[in-house]
């Protein structure tokens, strides 16, 4: 009682009117000179202050000490710090989790000492360690055979097709219980199914007989150049409950959004081969036409992995993710040389290609001979628009510098394939115009293609169109939606703009703007690769990287200007967000960012 006592007297002695005590001098003086001003003296606890702003400077100063002294201030912290920890714990809490139960025991046979056993030693021992794990063993040899993989390249399965069923199976016992198959069925086949009919019809179009044609891009009917600013202003992230689940459970490589403007639905893949998919918005009563509130909280009471659902349709690194443009279709293409693709109506994991080495009992695959032994695997993907957006053309970058080009209209077959670079080409990009394509990776350079001299009979590699040196290795280099701009993404720490590459001749001198940019996110981190949002907003284009600075921040900038724009900063983002992408919803602003703890952050 006597410290709010004192607590209220102190401030409302305080919060006194504005007027300030002032002393003014003697009433001789002023009558001898009724021109000279008044002269204000501040005092305040006995102190005489020269100003105003002195004294109240002086008050606050009391006040704070009087709180801390009080320890209102270190309760206060102690509370918004166990909020905090409240809200970080229900953040990671939410989606994939692990099954409690147990692996069955399994009795292994006693060890006996061959010494008490009476047994020679074999003179067998270590003669050196030589690091990652290796010894050099000396006194005699050891014989082992190296187990021989089942499937080529260690997949999951010899080519077929994997029900939902089976690829959830392959996740593991660990990430595998009661239910979850189940649960994937329904959310697959019904769910998902409901959600692709309700999606907005594709906005590229095939001219008759089948001809390449140029992309018709998205442009947003609500956000332009002039509201762009506030709407980016008002993504949020902080709501931890709500923003953040864990969708795969290993590093993220790839990330992607379906294409439905009614739902968010965020895919990853992670370094494993496993590919997530989060409903986001499971929770919503009104996410379904025929499901009411209350089914929608009886759902929810139900749901084991709020709205996430794992499965492993591959074995190596899920590189590269991409839904058609109709949302029918999600396509994955992994290091272990595969590409599948999930088909809404067929409810199967199909692998479309593979590649596969010389032995005669692949010939008949259209990947024959084009897998080279361990150094060697699909490294990115890019879907053809030129003949239509329903996922049956597409480039593929590989780790050994070539480029391919896969058709799978007819009968299927390989259209080209090109060596471009003597090293890895990290992302491969086809300008809307299908004429021009950029690829970028480790031999520190952009370049631009003619795709039409591609494949061509004679065999010899063609000549760049344009080229631009980076002087480190690049991440990623990506036309905008309009094919006005490339920007590539550096390791010398820096995101490049290019204007009009597509149309230059020879050596690119610099790009139109470099940004300063941190891009060094180390042995642990998946590496930045800045995206574009794949609609224009009045004719600005804005593209999105992760970022390395505290506290953990989403990028965006303008295309044009190249202004940082925005930087999402929230509860729910407690991680680097490596791989990043906007949601291709023309009309509403949503952010995807995946870090490497397998976590996928919504920003909206």
């Amino acid at each position: 009682m006597g410290v709010s006592h004192q607590l209220s007297n102190l401030f409302s002695s305080s919060q006194t009117p504005t007027q300030p005590k002032q002393q003014q001098v003697s009433k001789t003086e002023a009558m001898s000179d009724k021109e000279e001003t008044p002269v204000k003296i501040f005092t305040f606890n006995g102190v005489v202050y020269q100003t105003y702003q002195e004294m109240v400077d002086a008050k606050r100063k009391r006040n704070l000490e009087a709180l801390r002294s009080s320890g209102l201030l270190d309760a206060k912290a102690a509370i918004h710090s166990s909020v905090m920890d409240q809200k970080r714990a229900a953040a990671t809490a939410r989606g994939l989790k692990r099954s409690k139960e147990e692996a069955p025991a399994t009795n292994l046979p006693r060890r006996k000492s061959s010494r008490l056993a009476g047994e020679s030693a074999s003179g067998i021992y270590v003669e050196s360690e030589l690091g990652n794990g290796r010894v050099s063993i000396a006194g005699g040899t050891i014989e082992y055979e190296e187990p021989e993989p089942a499937f080529f390249k260690n997949r999951v399965n010899d080519g077929s097709d994997l029900s939902i069923s089976e690829a959830v199976e392959l996740t593991g016992s660990k990430w595998t219980k009661e239910g979850t198959v189940a649960s994937a069925e329904q959310f697959m086949t019904r769910t998902l199914s409901d959600i692709v009919n309700r999606t907005a019809v594709t906005t590229s179009r095939r001219k008759p007989q089948g001809s390449p044609t140029s992309v018709v891009n998205a442009i947003s009917t609500t956000i332009t150049s002039n509201n762009l600013q506030s709407h980016l202003d008002a993504l949020s992230l902080d709501d931890a409950e709500t923003c953040v689940a864990k969708v795969t459970p290993e590093r993220i490589y790839s990330v992607t959004c379906h294409p439905s403007p009614h739902h968010i639905i965020a895919c990853a893949g992670d370094k494993k081969g496993h590919v997530g998919i989060w409903n986001v918005d499971q929770y919503n009563p009104y996410v379904s036409a025929n499901t009411t509130a209350e089914e929608g909280r009886e759902n929810a009471m139900k749901s084991t992995n709020d709205g996430v659902h794992l499965f492993k349709p591959h074995s190596g690194v899920v590189s590269s993710m991409i839904w058609n443009a109709s949302g029918t279709t999600l396509l994955s293409a992994s290091y272990d040389g595969s590409v599948r693709a999930f088909d809404a109506s067929k409810q199967v994991f199909e692998e479309i290609f593979a590649t596969y080495d010389d032995d005669e009992q692949y010939k008949n695959k259209i990947g024959y001979n084009l897998d080279n032994g361990y150094k060697s695997w699909v490294q990115c993907m890019e879907l053809d628009h030129r003949y239509g957006s329903d996922g049956k053309c597409f480039f593929l970058s590989t780790s050994e510098g070539s480029v391919m080009h896969v058709d799978l209209r007819s009968n299927g077959k390989l259209t080209f394939d090109q060596t471009l670079s003597e090293k890895k080409i990290n992302s491969v990009s086809l300008h809307p115009d299908g004429n021009v394509m950029a690829t970028a990776g480790l031999s520190t350079i952009v370049q631009l293609w003619d795709v039409r001299q591609m494949g061509a009979s004679d065999k010899k590699a063609p000549k760049p169109l344009a080229w631009q040196h980076s002087g480190k290795s690049i991440n990623s280099a990506f036309f905008s939606p309009t094919g006005k701009r490339i920007v590539a993404t550096t390791m010398s720490n820096t995101l490049d703009i290019f204007e009009d590459a597509h149309l230059a001749s020879g050596l690119i001198k610099a790009p139109k703007k470099r940004i300063k940019h941190d891009n060094m996110t180390g042995r642990w981190l998946s590496t930045f690769m800045a995206r574009w949002h794949p609609a224009t907003f009045s004719g600005e284009e804005i593209f999105i990287v992760g970022s390395m600075q505290q506290p953990r921040t989403i990028e965006v900038f303008a295309g044009s200007s190249c202004n940082l724009m925005r930087q999402i900063r929230g509860d729910a983002l407690t991680a680097v967000a490596s791989r990043c992408c906007f949601h291709p919803n023309a009309d509403k602003l949503v952010v995807v960012g995946g870090n490497s703890s397998g976590r996928v952050t919504v920003a909206r």
